[in-house]
């Protein structure tokens, strides 16, 4: 978590809450509990930073995706 080390890690923690209420609004998912036995697929965040036409830093985005996995 490079992003969260950085010296701009209070805008990366705010980015990342609120891709959070984002999907908690949406009703994208709800967290549970795995059932025992149950392997669940793991995710990761994925951090850009959005440019202006200045140069600067316009906003800090966070999402958070599904790592890649295979079927059996």
């Amino acid at each position: 978590m490079e992003a969260v080390l950085s010296r701009d890690s209070d805008k990366w923690l705010v980015a990342m809450q609120s891709e959070k209420d984002s999907m908690y609004a949406n009703k994208l998912w709800t967290l549970v509990d795995a059932p025992e036995g149950v392997n669940s697929i793991g995710c990761k965040w994925v951090f850009k930073k959005k440019i202006g036409v200045d140069g600067q830093v316009e906003t800090y985005k966070a999402k958070l995706v599904a790592k890649n996995f295979r079927q059996k």
